[in-house]
């Protein structure tokens, strides 16, 4: 499987993949993408093959902010999924990673806080995305680092307001679609990866 990462820019996403052919311009095609990303423009999807990914995401890695947060996509022993509405969107639970804590300890630490459960297992291997914004001024890129969980825990969910959670919800799947429609589009993308 060819090597890609997806970043979601407000209600777009760019997708980079590894080109199976070399092609010509590509110091433009990779000059081009890095300005649309400096400046948070993208007015569609688009996906960009490139010579040499890995030297992309070094530049790219140079020139802005990288941090990354752990979640989980976490289902109880009825199937339902465990879902977060915070700051009027959709979400799952999940939060930045805290220093010499590994990705999976953060993402169980983080679902556990956000939405006051215990019980929680990992089932599967990690899934990344890749938001683009700007905090204090600055353009930060969040790698969000997605596990499948399982919880035994069947006591009533507790949502963390001081993280401006609103509610914590076991959501019946299909999910409907107006949580769907409600989520933010790079959650969409974790719902489809584990669905």
């Amino acid at each position: 499987m060819n090597q890609k990462y997806k970043f979601f820019i407000k209600t777009n996403a760019v997708t980079f993949r590894q080109s199976a052919e070399k092609q010509e311009n590509n110091l433009q095609l990779t000059n081009y993408w890095i300005d649309r990303l400096l400046n948070l423009e993208l007015s569609e999807d688009s996906v960009v093959e490139l010579n040499d990914l890995t030297s992309f995401i070094q530049l790219l890695r140079s020139k802005l902010l990288f941090i990354k947060a752990g979640g989980g996509y976490v289902l109880n022993g009825h199937g339902q999924l465990l879902m977060i509405f915070r700051r009027g969107f959709w979400d799952l639970p999940k939060g930045k990673l805290d220093l010499g804590e590994s990705i999976e300890q953060c993402a169980l630490r983080e679902v556990e806080e956000e939405c006051g459960i215990a019980g929680l297992s990992i089932t599967s291997p990690p899934f990344s995305t890749f938001h683009l914004y700007k905090e204090d001024g600055r353009l930060v890129v969040k790698e969000s680092v997605w596990f499948k969980m399982h919880t035994t825990d069947d006591r009533s969910l507790t949502p963390q307001t001081e993280e401006d959670i609103e509610e914590a919800r076991w959501v019946e799947q299909p999910i409907p679609m107006p949580i769907i429609n409600g989520a933010y589009l790079s959650i969409r993308e974790v719902l489809d990866h584990f669905a």
